[in-house]
Parts: C-alpha cells; structure tokens; sequence
C-alpha cells in the first residue's frame, strides 16, 4: 500500500468519523427528551432549536464538502489541504457540541411536570422583569430559558453574546439554584444583566462611580466603579424585589469572615460586607426604617469590621462611609441608557415596599395567591411579597415557601406549551 493511499484512507475515515458525529448531534431529541422540549414555552422551543439546528446545520455542510474535497484528492499536496480542514472541522464539531450541550442539559433539567411549570414560571419573570424597562425604551426583550443546577448562586449566559460555536445567542439562559427556587430573586439579578448589556448601562454607571463621588477618597469611587455590572444588576433585582432580593443576598453571600471581607482586584463582585450593606442602604433609602435594619445589625453582629485585621478592613471602611451616595447614584441619578431618567423613576422600588405589598394583598385577599389573572398580573410583586416574608425570619415559614411554589406552578401551568 503506497503512502498516499494510507493517508488517503486515515482522513477518510477521520471526515466520516466527524460527519457521524455532527449527523448523531442534529437528533435535539436524542439529547433532550421529549418530556423536557414540551416544558418550555412553544416559541421558546421553536426559537431554541432553530438556533441549535444552524449551529449544527454549518457543521454538517463543512463536513460534506470535506468529504466530496476529499474523493477529488489524488497527490500528497491536495491531501494536505484537507488535513487542514480535517482540523477545522473537528474544532467546528467540538464548539457546537458544546452549544448543544449547554442548552440540551438546560432544558433536560426540567424532568418532571411540577419542575417544569416551576421553571416556567422563572422563565415568564424573567421576562417580565425586562419588558417592563426595556419596552418603553423601545428595545426587544429576549427570551429566557430558566435551568435549576446546584451551587450557591445563580448565573446567566445572555441574549447576544458568541457562543462557542460562533453564532450569537438568541435566548438568554438563566441558572436557578436548587436551594432557591421557591424564592428565586437572584434571577431578577441575572436579568438585570442582560438589561444592562442591552442598554449598555455599565460603562455609564462605572463613570458615574468615578467622577461623582468626589466627597470620598479616589480609591472608593474607583472600587464601586470596577463592581458598577454587578451593582446594576443588585439594584435591578432590588427596584423588583425589594428587601426580598436583599434577604436572599445576604443569605447566599454570608459564608466564613475570610469570604466576606476579601477584596480581589478584578472581581467584578462587590466585597461581600460591602454589597450586603449597600443592598439594606437601599431599603433605607426607599422605605425608611423596617426588618432590613435588623438584619444589618445581626449582620454586624456576625461580622465585626472593629475586630478583624484583614488587608481590605481600610478600603471596607472608606466605602461603607460612601454608600449613602453609592446608592443615589444607582437609583436616582438619570442615565442615557434610561432615557435621561432614573432607574427609580422607571420602575419605582416602592411597588415592591411593605406598605405597596401590603395593600396589595389586603385589595387582592386570597385570589392573589389563586386567581390565574392576579398570579399572571402580580406575579413580580407576589415574588417581593413571598420573599419578603421569609426574608423577615418570622411566622410560618415553611408555609411561605409552600405558598411560593403553589402559585409559581399555577403561573407555570399557565403557559402554552410545545
């Protein structure tokens, strides 16, 4: 067997390796069970396995022009060119399979009938979340595919960004942490995200953070700058979901005093001590004195800045001393992004204050929580409502969490499906 036909024959059997491979991976139902697909939103599911099918489809094609270049190769030159794109299309292959997956696991997590209506109900406050700032500035809102996973916090794979495979993402993904998926306000953060991207928000707030607070030392303002993504994105979750989202916070981010006071200089997270007591300077901001007060002491409590001697205990002191102004300059200061208003004066944190949710559930009285025309209407504040609750530490707790997942599955089985 002369050289030529060795290698003629490896990179046949590598190209047609590869082409079974990508056939294999355009089956979504092999991937995700059927189950899973009918438990998302019908255009959610026509949109997201479009986008997977293009993903692939490029694959496919490369792949069959690969092989049709390959039975025309005769001499060692012409060989070596389709080696070249034999390594090509296994990169292609690899960063497809690895969009695939992503969203193909994502949706698989919605294994049962209950989970999948929960994870709807994500899905539609999520959306609403955005619609309501992003509609009146004229902007489309995306699409969001909720995923429960395990871990501390949730997370998001936003609308509009390359993916793996190069293609732009249509459909924003959102991690929903398993310990709190029955008061899920950390997606309001991660939505919060995307509208800032949409908007281009950050780069705006970051200045902001860097010129206006010039009554406190330079190293503070530049601080807040470096953490502006995340802040926006606190205080999105917070004009939503009240002191709800500022419980959840405090919840996910209280860990060992080395975690809460570290200060890492390209973290776009806030020190942790610092961002719980930014997110309770906004209640106070809002809503005056109420359980955020008690929480801040505990906190304090918890975490004594006078007894501990880390490197960031000068830098935590500076910015603790700033945040009154921090928070005027998220909420209430105007922003092009905002059409030259407030994020406040968007969507006014008071609808998401005690004395709102309040009134709310006295004008509503029990349909609030089994009415499909006030779940569907309030479903936002019914969040801020049930997270409030708990987030005071008082009564049944186990029966707000009850109450919290009863009318999220009944927002969930509202939801045409595929």
């Amino acid at each position: 067997m002369t050289t030529t036909i060795s290698i003629h024959n490896s990179l046949r059997r590598q190209v047609n390796h590869w082409l079974q491979a990508a056939s294999r991976l355009s089956v979504l139902e092999n991937l995700a069970s059927a189950n899973a697909w009918q438990g998302i939103d019908h255009n959610m599911g026509v949109l997201l396995k479009e986008t997977l099918k293009k993903s692939i489809d490029e694959v496919l094609d490369f792949a069959g022009s690969l092989k049709a270049q390959l039975e025309n190769a005769g001499e060692q030159d012409s060989l070596r060119g389709v080696k070249r794109s034999l390594l090509q299309l296994r990169s292609r292959y690899l960063k497809a399979e690895e969009t695939i997956h992503f969203y193909t696991v994502a949706v698989n997590s919605r294994t049962t009938p209950g989970l999948a209506a929960l994870l709807r109900a994500c899905d539609i406050l999520c959306v609403r979340s955005m619609q309501e700032v992003l509609q009146p500035l004229g902007k489309k809102t995306p699409l969001v595919l909720t995923y429960v996973d395990k871990g501390a916090g949730a997370s998001i794979l936003k609308a509009g960004l390359r993916l793996w495979d190069g293609n732009v993402s249509s459909v924003a993904a959102i991690k929903v942490t398993q310990h709190n998926l029955y008061r899920p306000t950390a997606i309001i953060h991660e939505t919060g995200h995307q509208v800032a991207h949409v908007l281009n928000w950050t780069g705006e707030l970051s200045a902001a953070l860097v010129n206006e607070l010039s009554n406190h030392p330079k190293i503070a303002g530049t601080a807040f700058a470096g953490w502006s993504s995340e802040m926006a994105a606190d205080a999105f979750a917070f004009v939503h979901t009240g002191f709800a989202a500022v419980a959840a916070l405090h919840d996910v981010v209280s860990g060992v005093p080395q975690a809460v006071f570290a200060y890492h200089q390209h973290d776009p997270h806030p020190i942790s001590y610092i961002r719980v007591l930014m997110n309770i300077e906004m209640c106070r901001r809002f809503y005056g004195a109420g359980p955020w007060d008690s929480l801040a002491n505990a906190f304090k409590n918890d975490y004594d800045i006078n007894l501990v001697n880390f490197p960031s205990a000068g830098l935590i002191k500076m910015c603790e001393a700033a945040l009154p102004d921090v928070v005027k300059l998220l909420l209430m200061r105007p922003y092009r992004a905002f059409g030259n208003k407030s994020l406040s004066q968007i969507i006014p944190p008071e609808r998401a204050g005690p004395k709102e949710l309040e009134k709310l559930e006295y004008m509503a009285g029990p349909a609030l929580y089994t009415s499909h025309a006030w779940i569907w209407k309030e479903c936002l504040r019914l969040l801020a409502l049930g997270g409030y609750k708990i987030g005071c530490g008082t009564g049944d707790l186990p029966a707000f969490y009850k109450q919290q997942e009863e009318w999220m599955t009944k927002l969930g089985f509202a939801v045409e499906l595929n």
